[in-house]
């Protein structure tokens, strides 16, 4: 009988420990449910895009020179480097014959202008007798189809010396706008001919940056607002804002990409050649993208994204797409502004674990 009641004393101890570790248990779980954490209420904007392009500064005026006539080089003007103004002269060709030939149209001129005086006397005169005796008509018509001929002959020698002119007017190239002489590929004494290379002029005054889009971009430019900004990469402090002024449509097959032209104002200390970054930023004002700290954004091993937002004192797992940073604060869309967002200790959170806010910040960049 006594070996009963220590059996049952022993099952009733066992139940009391069993009920008091549950109880210990079931109280552990309830404190480790709530979790305290910190927010930030997040600042909203309108989603926007922006690519960081690396191009290059070019001439919109940028001509490889040939002269007009073929010949001797007989003078140089300029040389590799030199600055020259629209007009200016560069280089000269032998021109001796030309000269010579336009000497004998001149002369041929001058006889055909005195031709045309003789004539138009002998007209004159014609008429002048026409009204006090009698003039045969023939010979009135006679005269004036000579004056007629001699007026036609002095407008063909004209223009033969007028042709003969520019013929050695073009044995002088001219600078067609103002520039740099990039390149000089002719001497003194070299026989060049009109598909010759000569020089080449850059202008350095109108100047745009060319830059290769991904095509993926090409649908987002279109109709968009955009903002550029040109950094240039001598000297990041010379910053400035130009225009998007063109794309070409017409994608490259090697790279995918499209050429994106932006128009450099005057005096920001750029020549053609030099490299420079443009960062475009594309306002769709399709959705909204939120601000949040680094420290909000837990990163996954596929590669994703996501933050906690505090719903019903609850932590809600929300993917988001970083788009942009500022300083320690990202740049997110898929998120709402109209939750707070979990600051700390994101990585060991999971989703619908009850949370409390101690604290919450933000609400400015």
């Amino acid at each position: 009988m006594a070996v009963n009641n220590y059996h049952l004393d022993l099952v009733m101890m066992k139940a009391w420990f069993k009920s008091i570790g549950l109880l210990y248990c079931c109280s552990f779980y309830t404190f480790a449910e709530v979790t305290k954490v910190e927010a930030y209420q997040p600042v909203s904007q309108p989603y926007h895009q922006q690519l960081s392009l690396t191009g290059t500064i070019e001439a919109v005026q940028n001509a490889e020179l040939t002269p007009l006539q073929a010949g001797v080089v007989e003078n140089l003007f300029v040389d590799f480097g030199a600055q020259v103004n629209k007009g200016d002269r560069l280089l000269q060709l032998d021109a001796t014959l030309a000269e010579l030939q336009l000497q004998v149209l001149e002369a041929a001129l001058v006889a055909a202008q005195v031709q045309l005086q003789e004539t138009q006397r002998l007209y004159d005169e014609v008429i002048a007798l026409s009204k006090k005796q009698f003039v045969a008509k023939t010979l009135i018509g006679e005269r004036h189809a000579n004056l007629a001929n001699a007026r036609a002959m002095l407008s063909e020698k004209q223009a033969s010396v007028s042709l003969q002119q520019e013929l050695v007017n073009r044995h002088t190239l001219m600078a067609p706008f103002a520039g740099v002489i990039a390149s000089r590929n002719a001497d003194l004494g070299e026989w060049v001919s009109s598909q010759s290379l000569v020089f080449n002029l850059v202008s350095n005054q109108n100047l745009r940056l060319k830059v290769a889009i991904p095509q993926e971009y090409f649908s987002q430019l279109q109709g968009k607002q955009l903002e550029v900004n040109v950094i240039p990469d001598h000297s990041k402090q010379l910053a400035f804002a130009a225009d998007l002024t063109r794309l070409v449509t017409v994608s490259d097959p090697r790279t995918r990409t499209i050429i994106g032209l932006i128009d450099i104002p005057e005096r920001q200390g750029l020549i053609a050649g030099m490299s420079a970054q443009a960062k475009i930023t594309i306002i769709s004002g399709d959705g909204e993208q939120i601000w949040l700290p680094k420290t909000a954004v837990k990163q996954h091993p596929d590669g994703g994204t996501s933050v906690f937002a505090v719903v019903n004192n609850q932590a809600k797992r929300v993917l988001v797409k970083v788009t942009g940073q500022n300083g320690d604060l990202l740049a997110l869309t898929g998120a709402s502004a109209e939750h707070v967002y979990i600051v700390k200790g994101v990585e060991l959170l999971k989703d619908g674990i009850e949370v409390k806010v101690t604290k919450t910040t933000g609400g400015a960049l």
